[in-house]
């Protein structure tokens, strides 16, 4: 059956998301001190996030039939332009370097101790958001319980005159979504 291109334009709304209409919100924990500027101007490419149902099998009678299992939930990477202040690269050290000291690989007891019910004071809620091209909200995905777990390298080199970028990739509880 072959169909219109009219009729594909018609059912592709808005002529189709565009990737680089979005936008990441950090929040840092309270004993970090947070950039001076907002790390949603710097963050240059982040992603909407995967997750996976996993499945374990059950026999019956020799059979293997296959049962859903628990959601799993992919790390996170966003990838930040490098200003000459290293604002979010310091801030991002700093919380790291409360999870896991890197002089005697101690953990600072002020970021880790909890209350009853709550995440560790360590972890924060992170957002992405996907924008239609009149600026509208489409889409947010909220990540909960997020901390940094690894920083890339920042490449130095004589031969170019690039921004410099580096990624933080984030271990989060689970993600929600919401508008």
């Amino acid at each position: 059956m072959a169909f219109a291109i009219s009729e594909f334009k018609s059912n592709l709304k808005g002529g189709g998301a565009k990737s680089a209409l979005f936008q990441v919100d950090l929040n840092y924990p309270s004993i970090v001190n947070s950039p001076a500027v907002n790390a949603h101007f710097l963050i240059s490419a982040a992603s909407i996030p995967a997750s996976t149902v996993g499945t374990y099998d059950v026999f019956y009678h020799g059979k293997s039939i296959k049962v859903a299992a628990d959601r799993t939930y992919d790390a996170w990477e966003t990838t930040i332009i490098n200003d000459e202040d290293f604002g979010v690269r310091k801030a991002l050290e700093q919380w790291m370097n409360l999870l896991s000291e890197y002089k005697l690989n101690t953990r600072n007891k002020d970021v880790t101790s909890t209350k009853e019910g709550e995440n560790a004071s360590y972890k924060q809620d992170l957002t992405v958001t996907q924008f239609s091209k009149d600026g509208n909200s489409l889409e947010t995905y909220k990540f909960i319980g997020a901390f940094p777990t690894a920083l890339s390298t920042i490449a130095l080199s004589w031969e170019g005159n690039a921004i410099e970028t580096y990624t933080c990739t984030w271990t989060y509880d689970c993600w929600e979504k919401s508008l």
